[in-house]
C-alpha cells in the first residue's frame, strides 16, 4: 500500500470520527434545548427551592431585570410570583463602603471600610460567577434560561469529551465512553439544579480540553485536514483559554485553585518557561480579577464572610423586607464563614481516624463515592494505570491533580466533604470529576465504555429516572438495593441525605441524656416515645450519636464528650414468633423469639467514629447499628382497626456511656 493510499485511509477515518461526533453532538444539542425550553421548572422542582438554590436565582434574576447584584424589596417581591414557598435558604449579607486615600507614608495608599449607609440595600451571598453567566438567558427564557445554559454547557462537553477520545480511539469506542462519562454518572442531576456545580464542572472540563487535545492531537498546528479554526487549538494560546477558565471555577470555588498545577509544572518540565509564565499570569490575573469585582460590588472579597445570615420562611422568621418589622437584624441565622477552624482540622481525631475512615467513604461511601456516583471516573484512572504505554506526564499531572484535590477536599472539610444539605453524591468533588476523562488511553473497541456504563447504571439509574425528584428527595436512592452493602458515612452525620426528613433524624431515644437516632432508610418506622417498629422481613440501618453531658457547676467545662460503651436492647414480638438479628462493627446477636414475647440483652459498641464539625463544642461519637426482622405482621388483619403497617419487632435501645479515654 503506498503512502499516499494511506494518507487518504487516515483522511477517511478522521472524516468518519469527526462526522459521527458532529451529528450525535448537534443531536444531544437539539434534544438538550428542546427539554430545557420546555419544561415547567418550577412544577418539576416541586415548587420549592432545594439547596443553595434560592440565592443564584434571586441573583441571576437580579441581573437580568434590574441590572445590578443588590437585594431589594422587589427581589423578594418577583420571586412569590413564580415559588409560593418562597426564597427558603436564602443567603444574604451587608455590603462595605471603601474609602481608598493618599498617605505619605510606605504603601502611600490606606484603605478603610465602613457599613453600607443604605439599609434598603443586601447583596446576595454567594459567588456572582455562575449567575452572571446566566443572566443573559434568565432575560429571554425566564428561569429556564438556566436549563438553556446548562443545555449549552452539556452539549459542550460531550463535543469535547468526544474530540478528546476520538482524537487517538476508534470513533465508536470513543462515542460509548463519552455518552457514559456524561449521561450515566450523577452529573445529569446537576444539571437540572439552579446552583453553581455543573456550571463548575463544564468550565473545568472545557479548560482541560484547551490544555490536553493539543497533546492528543499533535504538536504542530500544521496537520493534514486542520482548518484555521481549529489551529489555535494546537498552540498556546488555547493554554490561555484554559487559564481563564481555572481562574472562573477557582472564583466560583475557591478549593479549585491546586487545578492549575498540572498545566504549569508541565510547561516547567518541558523548560517552557514563558508558556509556564504565561498560565500563572493569566490564571492569577483572572481569578484576583474577580475577587476585586466582588469588593467593587459588596466591599469584601469574601462572598461568604462578613455580616452574612441564610433565611427561611416559617422557621426562620422570613425574609428581610417581607414586612416592615422584618429586617436584616431580626430574621436569618448566623452563616459567616471568616476563618479555618484550624483547632478541629488538626486535632489528631481529624488527621488520624476521620482521615482514615474519610479515604474508603470516598471511593465507596454509600451516598458520596466516587465509585458509585462516578464510576466512569474510576474506570478512566483504572484504565490508565493499567496501560503498558501511551501514558504520558501531563496524565501523570492530571492524575496527581485529581485525587490531590480529593486528599484537600477530605483534609479541610472532613465533616463535610460532600457539601452542606444533603446532596446526591459529592457535589463538592463534581468539579474535579471531569479531569478523569482525559486520563483515558487509546481505545479501539467500544468494550470498555459499555462495561463502564453498565456498572455505572446499576448505581446511577434510580437517580437519573428522575433527576428532579432525586434532587428533592436525595436519600430515596440509597436506601434500597446495592446502596444497602456500602458503608454509611458516620463522619458526616449531619449532612446526610437524610436530613432533608427532619423527622429520621436526631431523633432522641433511651439514655441519660438521650441518645439521637439517625434512620437511614425507610425499614423503622418513626419513633414511638422511646422506642420504634423495625419493619418485617426488612433490614433497617441506624446511626447513633452519643450527646454531650452537660454540666451544671460553673466551675467546670459545661460540655463533655461521652461515648457509648454498650447497648442495651429490648425487643418486642407481635402474634409471630420472629428471628431478630442485631449488630453492631463490635458484635452481632441472633435472638430468636417466641410470639407475643420480650427479650432483652446487651451488645458491645465499637470505639465510635469521632465527630466534631463545630470548635465551640467538644466531640461527639458515632456509631453504626443495624437491626433485621426474619418476620413480620400487618396488625390490622391480627388485630383489627386500621394499622396497615407491616411491623416486625419493637426495639427500644438504652445506650450505657464512658467518658473517651
Amino acid at each position: 500500500m503506498s503512502v499516499d493510499t494511506n494518507m487518504a485511509t487516515r483522511l477517511q477515518g478522521r472524516s468518519l470520527a469527526w462526522r459521527l461526533g458532529a451529528s450525535v453532538t448537534a443531536a444531544v444539542g437539539v434534544c438538550m434545548l428542546a427539554w430545557a425550553l420546555s419544561v415547567d421548572f418550577v412544577k418539576a422542582s416541586s415548587g420549592g427551592f432545594f439547596g443553595d438554590a434560592a440565592t443564584y436565582y434571586g441573583l441571576a434574576h437580579s441581573l437580568a431585570n434590574d441590572g445590578d447584584f443588590a437585594y431589594r424589596r422587589e427581589d423578594l417581591v418577583r420571586v412569590w410570583q413564580e415559588y409560593p414557598a418562597g426564597p427558603e435558604g436564602l443567603f444574604l449579607k451587608r455590603g462595605r463602603d471603601l474609602e481608598v486615600g493618599v498617605t505619605g507614608a510606605f504603601p502611600f495608599i490606606e484603605i478603610s471600610s465602613h457599613a453600607d449607609p443604605d439599609e434598603s440595600r443586601l447583596f446576595f451571598a454567594k459567588s456572582f460567577i455562575y449567575p452572571l453567566f446566566a443572566t443573559p438567558f434568565v432575560w429571554l427564557f425566564g428561569t429556564n434560561g438556566f436549563l438553556v445554559l446548562h443545555a449549552l454547557l452539556m452539549t459542550g462537553c460531550f463535543l469535547c469529551a468526544y474530540a478528546f477520545l476520538a482524537a487517538r480511539s476508534h470513533p465508536v469506542a470513543a462515542l460509548v465512553f463519552a455518552g457514559a462519562f456524561l449521561f450515566v454518572s450523577v452529573v445529569p442531576v446537576y444539571v437540572v439544579q439552579l446552583a453553581p456545580d455543573f456550571f463548575n464542572f463544564a468550565v473545568i472540563l472545557f479548560a482541560y480540553f484547551f490544555w490536553c487535545f493539543k497533546e492528543v492531537a499533535g504538536p504542530s498546528p500544521v496537520v493534514p485536514g486542520r482548518t484555521w479554526q481549529t489551529r489555535w487549538l494546537l498552540s498556546m494560546r488555547s493554554d490561555a483559554v484554559a487559564a481563564v477558565l481555572l481562574g472562573i471555577a477557582t472564583f466560583s470555588k475557591p478549593t479549585h485553585v491546586m487545578l492549575i498545577a498540572p498545566l504549569v509544572v508541565s510547561a516547567m518540565l518541558r523548560r517552557q518557561w514563558w508558556r509556564a509564565s504565561l498560565i500563572g499570569v493569566v490564571f492569577a490575573a483572572v481569578t484576583a480579577g474577580l475577587f476585586g469585582m466582588n469588593i467593587a460590588v459588596t466591599g469584601e472579597w469574601n462572598y461568604q464572610g462578613g455580616d452574612r445570615k441564610t433565611f427561611y420562611g416559617r422557621e426562620g422568621g422570613g425574609f428581610p423586607f417581607q414586612s416592615e418589622r422584618k429586617v436584616f437584624e431580626t430574621v436569618g441565622l448566623d452563616r459567616t464563614t471568616n476563618a479555618v477552624p484550624v483547632e478541629v482540622l488538626t486535632s489528631r481525631d481529624a488527621l488520624v481516624e476521620v482521615f482514615r475512615h474519610n479515604l474508603g467513604y470516598f471511593f465507596l461511601g454509600r451516598h458520596t463515592g466516587f465509585a458509585v456516583y462516578f464510576f466512569p471516573g474510576m474506570m478512566a484512572m483504572l484504565l490508565f494505570l493499567l496501560a503498558t504505554r501511551d501514558r504520558a506526564m501531563w496524565q501523570w499531572l492530571t492524575l496527581a491533580a485529581g485525587l490531590g484535590s480529593a486528599i484537600v477536599l477530605l483534609l479541610y472539610m472532613p465533616f463535610t466533604y460532600s457539601g452542606g444539605g444533603g446532596p446526591v453524591g459529592n457535589r463538592y468533588f463534581l468539579g474535579t470529576y471531569g479531569l478523569f476523562l482525559f486520563l483515558v488511553p487509546p481505545l479501539q473497541t467500544p468494550v470498555s465504555g459499555l462495561i463502564t456504563l453498565a456498572i455505572s447504571a446499576l448505581f446511577v439509574s434510580p437517580i437519573l429516572s428522575n433527576p428532579f425528584y432525586a434532587s428533592t428527595h436525595p436519600a430515596e436512592h440509597s436506601k434500597s438495593g446495592i446502596f444497602t452493602w456500602l458503608p454509611t458515612e458516620l463522619t458526616m452525620v449531619n449532612d446526610l441525605p437524610v436530613n432533608v426528613s427532619p423527622s429520621r433524624t436526631r431523633q432522641p431515644l433511651g439514655g441519660t441524656p438521650p441518645v439521637f437516632a439517625y434512620f437511614i432508610d425507610d425499614n423503622a418506622y418513626n419513633r414511638e416515645g422511646d422506642a420504634f417498629w423495625v419493619r418485617g422481613r426488612s433490614r433497617a440501618d441506624i446511626l447513633l450519636r452519643a450527646p454531650l453531658s452537660i454540666e451544671t457547676t460553673a466551675d467546670v467545662t459545661p460540655h463533655r464528650s461521652l461515648r457509648i460503651d454498650r447497648l442495651t436492647v429490648h425487643l418486642e414480638t407481635g402474634p409471630r414468633p420472629n428471628r431478630v438479628t442485631v449488630s453492631t462493627a463490635g458484635e452481632s446477636r441472633a435472638i430468636d423469639m417466641a410470639a407475643g414475647s420480650q427479650q432483652s440483652f446487651e451488645i458491645a459498641m465499637p470505639a465510635g467514629v469521632p465527630y466534631r464539625p463545630d470548635p465551640r463544642y467538644p466531640t461527639n461519637y458515632v456509631y453504626f447499628l443495624s437491626i433485621e426482622s426474619e418476620t413480620g405482621f400487618v396488625p390490622m388483619f391480627e388485630t383489627g382497626g386500621s394499622d396497615n403497617r407491616f411491623l416486625g419487632v419493637m426495639v427500644r435501645l438504652v445506650p450505657h456511656y464512658a467518658e473517651p479515654n
